[in-house]
């Protein structure tokens, strides 16, 4: 088993000292949410496995994407000018 620590702010930190059955509701989703992270990191690893995709083909991908999201939001703001 591997433990992770986290860093709270103060106050929390203080609260969950003081009440344990807070604290084991913290500590119950908390492993949850990381158990869920990781098991979708996990089948997103086995599924691309085999891609061909290469970090250069993301980055133009994206500079398409953007492009033409920023060209949409641009002419609606422009044709909301003139309405």
């Amino acid at each position: 088993m591997v433990m992770i620590d986290i860093e709270l702010p103060k106050p929390v930190a203080e609260l969950l000292k003081r009440d344990p059955i807070l604290r084991k509701v913290v500590k119950n989703v908390a492993k949850r949410a990381v158990k869920d992270i990781l098991i979708e990191i996990l089948a997103l690893d086995q599924l691309l496995s085999d891609s061909k995709l290469k970090e250069e083909d993301i980055v133009e991908l994206d500079k398409i994407i953007k492009a033409e999201a920023w060209k949409k939001l641009r002419s609606r703001v422009i044709d909301n000018r003139y309405k």
